[in-house]
């Protein structure tokens, strides 16, 4: 199998994951297989990737909320709207990551 596939689906299932939507509906707006989708949430395993690249095809299925940052560390999500400081984002995940 080859890696970037792999990588393809870790980015939709963890989508998914944020996006508060079902299987069924996240699969129609990624126009993607639902089933497909839960095959690789169960082979993917319960491991959330450290970092996942955002695609066109991965962002088109997102919600439509401009100015919307989200971060997933461990089992908290982090939804940052509007502008926002590096370095107290930084200082933020940081304390998300020791408590992971």
């Amino acid at each position: 199998m080859r890696a970037a596939t792999r990588e393809r689906w870790r980015a939709h299932v963890a989508a998914w994951a944020t996006s508060g939507l079902t299987c069924k509906a996240y699969a129609a707006k990624a126009r993607i297989n639902p089933r497909t989708l839960t095959w690789w949430k169960s082979k993917l395993g319960a491991a959330a990737p450290a970092f996942v690249e955002v695609t066109a095809q991965v962002a088109a299925a997102a919600e439509p909320e401009v100015g919307v940052l989200e971060v997933v560390v461990g089992r908290a999500l982090l939804r940052v709207r509007g502008r926002v400081d590096a370095d107290a984002l930084a200082r933020v995940l940081d304390v998300l990551e020791a408590r992971a």
